[in-house]
C-alpha cells in the first residue's frame, strides 16, 4: 500500500479522498490555491502545498508533479473534475515515475472524446444511437428524419453537461452548424437525435484489467436542472426491461479492452425501454456514494488497493437485486455570498442528528463563514440516506433535512421538498 500520495483536488472531493487514504494509513499531500480560504480539506490533510491562484492551482501539471516528487509521494489521486480525465496529465505523471490512480491513458483518451466513445461502443452495446459529425452526414441525417422534433448539438470534449444545446427547429440547428463551420470549430461537435421524456441511467463499474470488469451498481440520475444532477438513487437491474442484458454487454465490452479502475457508463432510457449511450466517465463519479452505501463498499479504497495489488477484490462482486435503496441529494449554492450558517440547529457542522447512524451520510467541504465566490462548482454538500425502498428513502431524507438551514446564499433545498415521489 502507498505511504504517501498527492490529492489533486479540493473541497468535498478532497475531504472524501483524504478519509479513505487515512483509513488505509496513507499520508496525504493536498494542492491548494494561494487564495484558498480555510476549509475542511486543508485542516484534514497531513500536508498542504500552496501553488498558483484560484483554479490555476488545480490545473498546473508541472507544479503537481514537482511537489509530489519533492515531498516523496508515490502517486497522484485526482478524484473528479479538474485533471481527473486528462490522459495527457496521466501520461506525464507515469513518465515522471509516479502512479496515476485511474485508467490507462489510451482508455482515457477514447472516453474523453464522446464521438470516439459512440463510434467504439455503440456497435458493441447495440444501443439505438442516431448521430452524425460531418456537415454532409448531419444534413443526410436530418433529411432522412425530418419529422423528428428535437436535435442535440453536443461538444465532443468535456463533461458536466457543458456544450450541449437543444434545438426544436432544424433551421436554427443549421444556422449554428454553419456558424461553427465558418469558425472551423464544427470538428469539435456532433449532432444527435434528442431523446425526450427519458430516464438518465448510469452503470458504475470497476475494471480489473485481464481479470474482468464488474458492474457494482446502477443509479437513476434523471432529476436534473440545467443539465446538472441534483438527485440520484440506486436502482436494481431488474427495474427496467433490458437493463440486465445491457449491464452484461457493458461488462463484457470493458473486459474485452482490459479496462482498469473506476468508470461510469451513462445512458438515456426512453419510454420503450430502449437505451441510448451518452458517455463514459473514466474516473470516480460525484455520486459514487450512492453505490457505496447500497453495496456497503468503499470505492476509493478499492481503487487504491487495485492500483497497488492488481487483483480483483472479492467485494467487487456483481450487484444483486437485494441491495437497499440509497438516495443522494446535492445541495447547490445558487448565488455568491458568505455562509453565515450551515448545518442543523444545535449541532456542529458537518456533524448531524444521525451522525452515528450508517444509514445517513454527509459529504461536504464547507463550514459556516466560508465564502462562495462562483469560481468553483457550487455544490455545498451531498446528503445520502439508505432505506428499504425508494419512497421510504425520500421521506427519510425530507425528515432528516427538515431542521437543516443554510444562510447567506440561495440554495436548491426547496427542490427536494417540492418533489412528491421518485
Amino acid at each position: 500500500m502507498y505511504k504517501k500520495l498527492l490529492i489533486a483536488n479540493r473541497a468535498d472531493c478532497a475531504v472524501r479522498l483524504i478519509r479513505s487514504c487515512h483509513n488505509l494509513g496513507i499520508e496525504t499531500v493536498l494542492i491548494a490555491a494561494r487564495d484558498e480560504p480555510a476549509s475542511l480539506a486543508l485542516t484534514q490533510s497531513d500536508a498542504v502545498f500552496y501553488t498558483g491562484m484560484s483554479r490555476d492551482a488545480y490545473l498546473n501539471e508541472d507544479n503537481m508533479i514537482d511537489v509530489a516528487r519533492e515531498l516523496g509521494c508515490e502517486a497522484i489521486l485526482p478524484g473528479w473534475g479538474f485533471l481527473s480525465e486528462s490522459y495527457r496529465f496521466a501520461r506525464r505523471v507515469r513518465l515522471a515515475g509516479l502512479d496515476f490512480i485511474g485508467p490507462r491513458e489510451s482508455h482515457m483518451q477514447i472516453f474523453g472524446d464522446k464521438l470516439a466513445t459512440l463510434d467504439a461502443f455503440v456497435p458493441k452495446l447495440r444501443t439505438d444511437n442516431i448521430y452524425a459529425s460531418t456537415q454532409n452526414d448531419i444534413e443526410i441525417l436530418i433529411s432522412q428524419d425530418n419529422l423528428h422534433s428535437a436535435w442535440m448539438l453536443k461538444g465532443r470534449y468535456g463533461g458536466g453537461g457543458k456544450a450541449v444545446h437543444l434545438y426544436h427547429r432544424v433551421d436554427e440547428l443549421r444556422t449554428q452548424i454553419e456558424r461553427l463551420s465558418a469558425m472551423r470549430e464544427m470538428q469539435d461537435y456532433y449532432v444527435e437525435k434528442a431523446i425526450c421524456q427519458s430516464r438518465h441511467i448510469e452503470l458504475q463499474l470497476f475494471g480489473c484489467g485481464s481479470l474482468g470488469t464488474k458492474i457494482v451498481g446502477i443509479r437513476d440520475c434523471t432529476h436534473q436542472k440545467n443539465q446538472q444532477k441534483w438527485l440520484e438513487f440506486h436502482i436494481e437491474a431488474t427495474s427496467i426491461g433490458g437493463l440486465t442484458d445491457l449491464s452484461r454487454r457493458v461488462a463484457d465490452s470493458f473486459s474485452a479492452i482490459e479496462f482498469e479502475g473506476w468508470a461510469t457508463v451513462e445512458f438515456l432510457c426512453d419510454a420503450d425501454n430502449t437505451f441510448h449511450l451518452l458517455e463514459v466517465n473514466p474516473r470516480l463519479q460525484v455520486e459514487h456514494g450512492v453505490t457505496e452505501m447500497a453495496r456497503h463498499i468503499d470505492l476509493v479504497e478499492l481503487g487504491l488497493r487495485y492500483q497497488c495489488e492488481r487483483r480483483c477484490d472479492p467485494r467487487l462482486s456483481e450487484a444483486t437485486n437485494h441491495n437497499p435503496a440509497t438516495l443522494e441529494f446535492r445541495l447547490y449554492a445558487q448565488s455568491a455570498g458568505k455562509l453565515d450558517f450551515l448545518g442543523f440547529d444545535g449541532d456542529d457542522w458537518p456533524d448531524h442528528p444521525q451522525s452515528k447512524n450508517a444509514d445517513y451520510r454527509v459529504e461536504t467541504g464547507y463550514v459556516a463563514g466560508d465564502e462562495i465566490t462562483g469560481v468553483y462548482d457550487g455544490c455545498l454538500a451531498r446528503f445520502l440516506v439508505r432505506a428499504n425502498g425508494s419512497d421510504e428513502a425520500l421521506a427519510k431524507m425530507k425528515l432528516w433535512l427538515q431542521p437543516f438551514r443554510c444562510e447567506g446564499v440561495k440554495t436548491n433545498l426547496s427542490d427536494l421538498f417540492d418533489l412528491k415521489s421518485l
